[in-house]
């Protein structure tokens, strides 16, 4: 049995070559405000995708989605890996990127 290889930090993987990279600085505290006012899901992943550096997903005919600022990238997903993509980003902001020390 092998370990897997530890993670960069803000490195999330959903499967074999589907990841995303969440950016580990630049997340002001009026964030939460923005964030607890949202009422739909266009603007949770607008939200979401402001902070994606970099990303390996695919959409539901297994084609790579381009990363871009326009939830309307995602349409063609599947549902599973939204859901995965903002819980992933929700976990890293308020979990794990607090408790990084600031010299990492």
């Amino acid at each position: 049995m092998t370990d897997k290889p530890e993670l960069p930090l803000g490195r999330k993987e959903y499967a074999e070559g589907v990841w995303v990279q969440f950016k580990t600085k630049g997340y002001p505290f009026k964030l939460r405000r923005e964030w607890e006012s949202l009422t739909d899901d266009a603007a949770v992943l607008g939200i979401v995708l402001r902070y994606v550096e970099s990303w390996s997903l695919k959409d539901v005919n297994g084609n790579e989605i381009v990363l871009g600022p326009d939830p309307a990238v995602l349409d063609g997903a599947e549902d599973a890996l939204i859901v995965w993509l903002i819980g992933s980003f929700s976990r890293f902001w308020r979990v794990e990127l607090p408790t990084v020390p600031k010299n990492a």
